[in-house]
C-alpha cells in the first residue's frame, strides 16, 4: 500500500479512489488473498472511509475483490480454469470485434493503432512489461472503439481487467513472448489496415490463443520451481 498517493481533488473521491486500487489490483501491488483494509486505505489517500467503501462495493461487483461479513475485504485469486473461461470469450468477441472494425476503420484510427505499437516496440525495448501491457490493452481497446458495439466493449472492458495481471505475471522475464506478441499485433494491424475481415479475426483470434498457450507454460515453470518436501 506504500504506492499509494494522497489525493488532493475532492471531486468525485469514490471514482478516483476505485481507480487507483483497481490499478492496483491489476498490477499486482494488491497480491490475490490480500485484505484490503479501509480505515489504511482512507489514510494513505488522505480521505474518509466512505469513498473508499464505495469504491470497494464497485470493485466486488465486477469481480475484483470480496466483501465478507466479519472477515473483510480481501482481492480475488482467479483459477486457471476461471482464466481459461475468459479468454474462451475474449477470443470469440475480440475476433468479432476485429472483423467489424476492418470495415469500418478511419485512417486516423489505423495512426492511433500504428503509434500504439511503435509504443509497445519502445516497452520492449525498455524491457517495461507494465507498460508494454497497457499499450496492449489500448491496442484492443481502440479495434473495440471502431467497432462501435457499446455493450459488447463494455463486456470486453470487464474481461480484460480480469486477466491483465495473469498477462504481466506471464510476461515477466520472457523478452521472446513479447517479441511474438507484438508480431501478432502487427498481423492484426495490417489485416486492418487492407479492410480484411475475416484475416482481422482469424489473426485476433490465435492472438488470444498464444496468449493463453504462454499463460500455461509460465504457470506450469512456477510449480516446477516451486521447492518440493
Amino acid at each position: 500500500m506504500d504506492k499509494l498517493t494522497k489525493i488532493k481533488d475532492y471531486e468525485l473521491l469514490s471514482r478516483k479512489v476505485y481507480r487507483l486500487i483497481k490499478d492496483r489490483i491489476i498490477k499486482g501491488d494488491f497480491k490475490p488473498r490480500t485484505k484490503i483494509y479501509e480505515v489504511t486505505i482512507a489514510k494513505k489517500l488522505g480521505v474518509s472511509r466512505t469513498p473508499v467503501r464505495e469504491a470497494l462495493r464497485e470493485l466486488a461487483a465486477e469481480g475484483f475483490v470480496k466483501m465478507e461479513p466479519n472477515l473483510g475485504v480481501m482481492v480475488i485469486d482467479f483459477s486457471l480454469d476461471d482464466l481459461q473461461e475468459v479468454l474462451q470469450i475474449r477470443k470469440l468477441i475480440e475476433g468479432f470485434a476485429a472483423s467489424v472494425a476492418a470495415q469500418k476503420i478511419s485512417e486516423a484510427e489505423l495512426k492511433q493503432l500504428e503509434k500504439t505499437i511503435a509504443r509497445m516496440r519502445l516497452c520492449i525495448d525498455k524491457g517495461d512489461v507494465v507498460g508494454y501491457s497497457e499499450a496492449n490493452a489500448e491496442f484492443h481497446d481502440i479495434i473495440f472503439k471502431v467497432c462501435g458495439n457499446k455493450k459488447l466493449t463494455k463486456i470486453h472492458e470487464n474481461l480484460s481487467n480480469t486477466d491483465h495481471r495473469f498477462r504481466i505475471r506471464a510476461l515477466r522475464n520472457n523478452s521472446a513472448r513479447l517479441k511474438y506478441s507484438l508480431e501478432e499485433h502487427q498481423k492484426i494491424f495490417e489485416a486492418l489496415k487492407r479492410r480484411n475481415s475475416e484475416e482481422a479475426e482469424r489473426f485476433s483470434q490465435e492472438h488470444i490463443d498464444k496468449v493463453w498457450g504462454n499463460i500455461l507454460e509460465r504457470n506450469s515453470e512456477e510449480e516446477e520451481n516451486l521447492p518440493h518436501n
